[in-house]
């Protein structure tokens, strides 16, 4: 019983992430240039270890679409005054409005979707979600601490 649970949960992820990747396919858009518009759109400003942090992607795609979207005139990087290790990304004032152009359909869908699902469903979606994948996390870490020993 748990097995098929967990195949039916594996596909339904999966099945998303195709859905996501197929939009961005759709619009001509790079997966890592999508998330970094998307979070940027959702938090004003954020470090590149954060948006790495928050979307799983890897380094180097982040920092692809960080530098690309700073030569459009998209994106501007500010140094932290109190720690000049750290630089914050933030949309300018054009990026905003290419953010909120480029990924309107998304969030239309997206918004569609939570609409048809409701509230309790949403929020049961996102707590569920949140624990599995938290706790799978927890579970994927251990595993590699123990192998390594």
């Amino acid at each position: 019983m748990i097995n098929s649970e967990i195949e039916k949960l594996n596909l339904a992820i999966v099945r998303g992430g195709k859905a996501y990747e197929e939009w961005d396919r759709h619009h001509k858009i790079a997966s890592y240039l999508t998330i970094i518009l998307y979070e940027l759109l959702q938090t004003d400003k954020l470090t590149q270890k954060q948006i790495v942090n928050r979307s799983n992607y890897p380094k180097q795609s982040i920092n692809k679409g960080i530098h690309k979207l700073q030569q459009d005139g998209y994106l501007s990087l500010t140094i932290d005054p109190n720690d000049n290790r750290l630089k914050y990304c933030q949309l300018t004032p054009s990026g905003r409005r290419y953010a909120q152009k480029k990924l309107a359909s998304l969030i239309k869908a997206e918004n569609q979707v939570a609409n048809k699902l409701g509230p309790e469903k949403m929020k049961q979606l996102v707590e569920l979600n949140e624990e599995w994948s938290k706790t799978f996390w927890e579970v994927l870490e251990k595993e590699k601490r123990e192998s390594n020993q």
